[in-house]
């Protein structure tokens, strides 16, 4: 099928006011249930940022970023091929390929335990906590797998239902250690792995019990996989995240956990963000391969607009929050012992680095739904030397808080390659720029809605 000219890409005017609240409806249920769950995980933070000394929160922060890289390396290796398989490849590819990926997803989160508790022991964190953080990373990235499964089949609401049912189960518990006092590391983590374990129900017993379906030929199949998709995406996804994360690690290592708290701790302003973009990404990711699969590439681009238009609304809700928190007073959420002008400074840089990160999210899911990792890796890995050399040259010079100015220039680094990838991409494909709707997506009766 050739690409669809412009005029009949457009829905007709009248339509138009209906076409933009179609698209904001979707993205509300795609983004309600992890809204849900970070709000959840916020409340944990603050709740621990409040109850722990700084060394013992910088290292449960530690974990935390680190347990969602995990999640990272998950959408390289195993989510990130799902969507263009699916929509590219014959039924018998489609059959051996959804089973090599989730047969090796399950085998790795037994990998990604070990390596959880390991971790947590050597930053001092109690045996039990340790092991319970553990148990927590290894059902988060089965949950990671199994949000991503769904999404590939058009199945959102059970996506939204497993968001639902985390973060419920942990705000419950969470609000239940806030009530009694209790600022034990053991029982947060028990209540994130439990939290995480039950989310994997809403995706049904079918699911489930394939997750723990043995198949013998997996590495053979994943081969051919790797070799065209995995491989760039994982060397996208790792360097990505020594883009946007390298201050983490840097600092931790060098300066210690105490010293990553208070931007570890300023990072929550811009929480909602990261959910915005992960949410409405996971949700936009497969839709796009659906509208590249079927030669629809006015839709992607439009797409594009519309998820870059809504990333743009949330990141000023939440600059217009931030001020407010300070214009009232920062220590209705930040422990006192933050000095002011520190959290200050950290939230203005964080705000900085949030709003150059948005202006590449939409051009990045559509390089991803399109298969072209190869291209994204190659961005990744440019900003992310810019990022590490950065971080480095203003943690010695300046101090570990202005760390953040080495993400933020490794962000505008990604941000300016991605944008010139996507373009190339464009043209390539043979994409007329698109007649503008109102910055909506397709409309509602496209073929791929009515799935």
């Amino acid at each position: 099928m050739g690409v669809e000219p412009a005029v009949a890409e457009m829905p007709p005017p009248a339509r138009g006011g209906r076409t933009l609240v179609s698209g904001l409806m979707r993205y509300a249920v795609a983004a309600v249930g992890p809204i849900a769950g970070a709000g959840a995980q916020f409340v944990l933070s603050l709740l621990l940022l409040h109850l722990l000394s700084p060394a013992a929160f910088g290292s449960f922060a530690f974990l935390l970023v680190t347990s969602i890289f995990s999640a990272g390396l998950w959408a390289g290796l195993f989510c990130a091929p799902l969507p263009v398989l699916l929509n590219q490849a014959d039924e018998a590819v489609r059959d051996r390929a959804i089973r090599s990926l989730t047969t090796l997803s399950t085998l790795g989160s037994i990998l990604v335990f070990a390596v959880f508790a390991v971790m947590g022991l050597a930053l001092h964190v109690p045996l039990g906590g340790a092991l319970l953080f553990g148990v927590y990373a290894a059902m988060f990235v089965l949950r990671w797998y199994a949000r991503t499964y769904a999404y590939a089949h058009d199945r959102v609401v059970r996506v939204t239902v497993s968001d639902l049912v985390y973060s419920a189960i942990l705000l419950g518990g969470v609000g239940a250690l806030a009530a009694a006092g209790i600022a034990s590391v053991e029982w947060c983590y028990g209540i994130m792995a439990l939290s995480a374990a039950l989310g994997l129900l809403p995706f049904g017993r079918t699911y489930v019990r394939a997750l723990f379906a043995f198949d013998r030929e997996a590495f053979a199949n994943y081969r051919p996989i790797w070799r065209e998709h995995s491989g760039w995406s994982l060397a996208g996804i790792v360097t990505t995240e020594a883009t946007i994360n390298a201050h983490v690690y840097i600092v931790t290592l060098i300066a210690g956990p105490a010293a990553y708290a208070p931007i570890a701790a300023t990072a929550l302003m811009i929480r909602p963000m990261g959910v915005a973009q992960n949410a409405l990404g996971d949700f936009e990711r497969p839709r796009m391969a659906r509208q590249i699969g079927s030669a629809r590439i006015g839709d992607a681009v439009r797409s594009v607009r519309f998820f870059r238009m809504v990333l743009v609304a949330a990141w000023v809700a939440t600059c217009t929050a931030a001020v407010l928190l300070f214009v009232i007073d920062p220590h209705l959420v930040f422990p006192r012992e933050y000095d002011r002008s520190v959290l200050a400074i950290g939230t203005a840089l964080w705000l900085a680095v949030s709003g150059i990160r948005l202006v590449r999210t939409p051009e990045s899911t559509l390089l991803q739904a399109a298969g072209a990792f190869r291209p994204l890796a190659h961005a990744s890995m440019i900003a992310c030397g810019f990022s590490v050399l950065a971080v480095l040259a203003m943690l010695f010079v300046v101090g570990p808080l202005w760390s953040i100015v080495g993400i933020l220039i490794g962000e505008f680094v990604f941000a300016l390659w991605t944008w010139r990838e996507a373009r190339r991409w464009r043209r390539k494909a043979g994409s007329a720029e698109p007649v503008e709707t109102m910055g909506a997506p397709a409309p509602a009766g496209q073929a791929e809605d009515a799935a």
